[in-house]
């Protein structure tokens, strides 16, 4: 093994695929996705850092499919990077085969067609309330007076939660994703896990359909699901469900309000809605996810080993110039908008029609309000990278009199 920084790289690492890259490090205001993209697609496919444990980056559009479709070959049993650094596995998210589809059929019911059609009225309503409330004003923060509360609130009318326990909700959810010190973190899963055995006690007997409820009686193939993991899965759909729509919707409206043209083209041809969040998460993913390799093997001329780390990129995958012609342009009639946001293969995301229809009525009721809206001049947002790139300040501004 050789020193690398003060780590040792491992033999089967080539010292030319060393980079000095932490992907939780980001600028202020720069074009997250553009600017990693750059970075790693300009040399070798794929590359080794000493940073954050040591790990394997996986980011051309080709090996991230690689990753997210063999899910024997990717554990996801750690997702997050460095490893240990997340005091609560997250059921289904970091379960393998055959665990994992047994853990998602216990969710799935809440996330068929059926009952977020069920859902979409609510949605609808909460986003029109939370626009009209702010609209007059002609600013707001648009994370924390918009997209931060969308889909925790939807989320807590799936778990029969009271309102009077969103704020609490929303400062736990954002320190345990997006914390400020390790500490906060801790702090913030140990509450949010107080929280949620409360609510079990109070449901084991519940015959209700409501998210946890229905976890509540959830069964594995042979036997009842412990406590434990009844935990596990309802801390992951309130995680996953908050801090992945919140980061896309605000990557969208930083777009949307530097753009006028792709405003108004969406203004003009609302049928565009759909194509328009899919060309948007192709040019800015979200998600990044980590790896365990389960076992040697040679992919690319690369020795990996059983137990190497593998950060696998999914945010560069939309930027591949070898997949997309001229990434970088976004045109909602692109005629490939495939992007691995939502993941691929049988880790893909249970939530993401729920996620669509939020981004699709934040579309919809957000332009028929406040058509003309850009950054604020005075106070820049600010993004950070992670194991989801978000938005974590978007002050926009319009003019205080907007068409109804």
């Amino acid at each position: 093994m050789s020193e690398t920084h003060g780590l040792m790289r491992p033999d089967n690492v080539p010292a030319e695929l060393v980079i000095d890259y932490d992907f939780y490090s980001a600028p202020r205001d720069r074009d997250l996705q553009l600017d990693t993209a750059r970075q790693l697609h300009a040399g070798p496919d794929i590359l080794w850092t000493y940073r954050n444990g040591g790990h394997w980056i996986f980011s051309r559009a080709e090996d991230v499919e690689y990753a997210q479709r063999d899910s024997e070959l990717f554990s996801m049993r750690e997702v997050t990077l460095p490893p240990g650094t997340t005091p609560t596995p997250s059921v289904p998210l970091e379960s393998d085969e055959p665990e994992h589809a047994q853990y998602r059929a216990v969710l799935a019911p809440a996330f068929d067609p059926r009952a977020i059609a069920a859902l979409e009225p609510g949605v609808r309503e909460l986003a029109v309330a939370l626009i009209e409330g702010f609209k007059a004003a002609g600013r707001c923060e648009f994370v924390s007076d918009f997209a931060a509360h969308l889909p925790i609130v939807i989320f807590m009318r799936m778990a029969d939660l009271p309102p009077r326990d969103r704020t609490m909700l929303v400062r736990w959810t954002n320190d345990a994703v997006r914390p400020a010190r390790t500490e906060d973190r801790i702090e913030a899963y140990e509450n949010t896990n107080g929280y949620i055995l409360r609510l079990m006690e109070e449901r084991r007997a519940s015959t209700a359909d409501d998210i946890i409820s229905r976890v509540m009686r959830g069964q594995m193939a042979d036997r009842p699901m412990t406590d434990i993991e009844k935990q596990s899965m309802i801390l992951n759909a309130l995680f996953g469900g908050l801090d992945t729509v919140t980061s896309a919707m605000s990557f969208v409206a930083r777009f949307l309000a530097l753009s006028s043209s792709h405003r108004h083209q969406l203004i003009e041809r609302p049928e565009l809605a759909s194509r328009a969040i899919e060309e948007l998460l192709r040019r800015y993913g979200v998600a990044n996810t980590a790896r365990t390799i389960t076992r040697d093997f040679e992919y690319k001329g690369i020795s990996f080993r059983a137990g190497d780390r593998v950060l696998v990129q999914a945010m560069a995958y939309g930027l591949d110039e070898r997949r997309f012609p001229d990434p970088l342009t976004v045109d909602f009639e692109r005629k490939d908008m495939r992007h691995a946001t939502f993941g691929n293969g049988p880790h893909r995301c249970l939530g993401a029609l729920l996620a669509r229809t939020e981004m699709k009525i934040f579309l919809s009721e957000w332009l028929a309000r406040i058509p003309d809206f850009s950054l604020d001049p005075h106070d820049p947002p600010g993004v950070a990278g992670g194991m989801v790139n978000s938005v974590v300040r978007l002050p926009l501004v319009w003019p205080s009199r907007t068409p109804s």
